[in-house]
């Protein structure tokens, strides 16, 4: 009987390395091989908007959008595949016991704080009862953040060219204007990022602009920020006030941007902040310093965006947890 439990056992464990790694398509041999050997146990996926999407958008601001029928039709698929959708407290369970997994799961998680995760997503999640968190940065909800990302799309989808710090870009073609969002969108990333919004003015100084329509238009209210904080299913985590490349602040600042950024959650919310992603989140904004800063703040989880499945060897990195982001294609 013992003999038999074990190979029941291992059959399992291979069964949820393979199915996990499956998820990645564009894995080599090699690095397929690699994520089974270090045993892959589940995805953290990453979104932002949950609306339908634009054929004709900018490519880097389309792939954070998935339609709710995407999301319907991905939790169906993992579903038939025998995944277990669990919310970010059970993640945290997992990855700090001792217990093999065998069972495969899927965490998702959403962020900024759109209206459309209040009006799409969530019936979606409610509808199939799966767990879900938003990490949210609470300047999106008090309508004070600059999305100067749909700002830039908005003008350069509008015209032939554009001037940003007094150089023209062309912008008639589908590739120059994605081109062209590429470079500018570097170039503000590596802006001052506590007086982004100057810096933004002073750079697009050809034309007038609302900073701040974009916000206004598309974020939730705090009503219903604290509405969805007491469904069932949803966590709410921090991803702080601003949403700044956090490399980019002094110790002090980011320290101010976590904190304050929690507190005002903590808040409004009436629940504790115990998870929490980094804005951006790609290598480009975050590193051993913010993973060591970050570690003040006692969260039990803290995500990237990037870095693959979560593995058995994520028990020791608590501070920088992998994440995959969602693709329509």
């Amino acid at each position: 009987m013992g003999i038999t439990k074990n190979i029941q056992y291992k059959i399992k464990s291979f069964y949820r390395r393979n199915i996990v790694c499956e998820q990645f398509p564009m894995l080599t041999s090699i690095s397929r091989k690699e994520w089974q050997e270090k045993k892959a146990i589940g995805i953290v996926f990453t979104l932002h908007h949950i609306k339908h999407k634009n054929p004709h958008g900018i490519p880097t601001n389309e792939d954070l959008i998935v339609s709710p029928k995407f999301l319907e039709r991905t939790i169906l698929k993992y579903k038939s595949q025998g995944f277990n959708f669990i919310s970010l407290d059970e993640l945290y369970d997992i990855i700090t016991s001792d217990k093999e997994v065998i069972q495969p799961f899927i965490t998702f998680t959403i962020d900024d704080g759109y209206k459309d995760n209040y009006s799409q997503a969530l019936p979606v999640f409610e509808y199939h009862n799966v767990p879900f968190a938003i990490f949210v940065a609470t300047d999106f909800i008090d309508h004070k953040a600059v999305l100067w990302w749909d700002i830039l799309e908005g003008l350069i989808s509008k015209n032939d060219s554009i001037v940003f710090k007094d150089q023209e870009y062309r912008c008639h073609s589908f590739n120059e204007k994605w081109d062209t969002f590429r470079i500018v969108r570097e170039s503000i990333l590596n802006f001052d990022q506590k007086n982004i919004e100057q810096a933004l003015k002073e750079s697009f100084s050809n034309y007038t602009i609302d900073w701040h329509e974009p916000v206004q238009r598309q974020a939730m209210s705090w009503e219903q920020v604290k509405a969805i904080s007491q469904h069932p299913l949803c966590t709410i985590g921090g991803h702080t006030v601003s949403h700044l490349a956090l490399n980019k602040l002094s110790d002090q600042d980011f320290r101010q941007e976590v904190a304050d950024g929690v507190a005002k959650l903590q808040s409004a919310t009436g629940k504790p902040i115990r998870h929490f992603a980094y804005p951006y989140g790609s290598p480009n904004e975050i590193g051993e310093r913010e993973f060591k800063l970050i570690s003040e703040f006692n969260f039990k989880t803290v995500f990237t965006a990037y870095g693959g499945c979560i593995t058995e060897y994520n028990k020791r990195q608590l501070a920088h947890l992998p994440r995959v982001y969602l693709y329509e294609r």
